[in-house]
């Protein structure tokens, strides 16, 4: 929020504030996607939460003195390795600004969900066509076909889910889609699996293109829609 860039009113505060500046941004971003880089380690465990903060103090009272739980439990799944982030925006917004916001932040996510930045660098777009390998998580209604073997179809979440509030699966439906997943499972030993990326053969519908993104270190091939403006 730096200078404030989104021209927000100076009387917008709190989660309203919050809010209008992750639309503003969501209005100048084409695409984020994420790719890993080297491997990534999958581990399940137990997890149990206290859902003390979701009712009121009464209700948590009534449980305890009836023997009940106030705690529920849950698998989680969870993914260990580093990833390279790819955000593209749009043309008419200061490229310098959006490297600055970045490299002050500390960390993406949350408790559950962290990642940890280590560094922020500049890449270059190439257009590629309408047909060619992708190696990122791309939306099946974007494509006419796709073929490879190393790949899985994952109901994921779109980028302007960050700025709605999820309260049912209902609504995540609404904004979220099927995704192109290119990534092989290997045996790495001792009854355990880990995950590399690898590479789909796709061709988009007219309204997409492919784009090679390299810079930074990083180098990912990437469906993004068809410009209407500079990038």
């Amino acid at each position: 929020a730096e200078g404030n860039p989104a021209g927000l009113s100076s009387g917008v505060a709190g989660d309203d504030y919050v809010r209008e500046l992750t639309e503003w941004i969501l209005g100048k971003l084409v695409r984020a996607v994420a790719k890993p880089v080297g491997f990534l380690a999958r581990s399940s465990f137990m997890l149990s939460r206290v859902r003390a903060l979701e009712e009121s103090g009464k209700d948590i009272l009534s449980k305890m003195e009836k023997g009940r739980r106030i705690a529920d439990a849950m698998v989680r799944e969870y993914y260990w390795g580093r990833l390279a982030l790819v955000y593209v925006f749009k043309g008419d917004i200061d490229s310098r600004r959006v490297f600055t916001w970045l490299s002050l932040l500390e960390r993406l996510g949350d408790t559950e969900s962290l990642v940890s930045p280590e560094r922020v660098g500049e890449a270059k777009l190439e257009p590629l066509g309408s047909e060619g390998d992708v190696d990122t998580y791309t939306p099946v209604k974007w494509v006419e076909s796709y073929d490879g073997e190393a790949f899985s179809l994952e109901r994921l979440c779109e980028e302007k889910l960050c700025a709605v509030p999820i309260r049912d699966v209902e609504s995540f439906r609404e904004f979220s889609s099927v995704y192109l997943v290119p990534l092989v499972e290997r045996a790495a030993g001792r009854g355990r699996v880990i995950l590399e990326g690898s590479k789909v053969r796709v061709r988009v519908t007219k309204d997409y293109e492919i784009w090679r993104v390299e810079g930074a270190g990083v180098t990912a091939n990437i469906v993004l829609p068809v410009a209407g403006e500079s990038r």
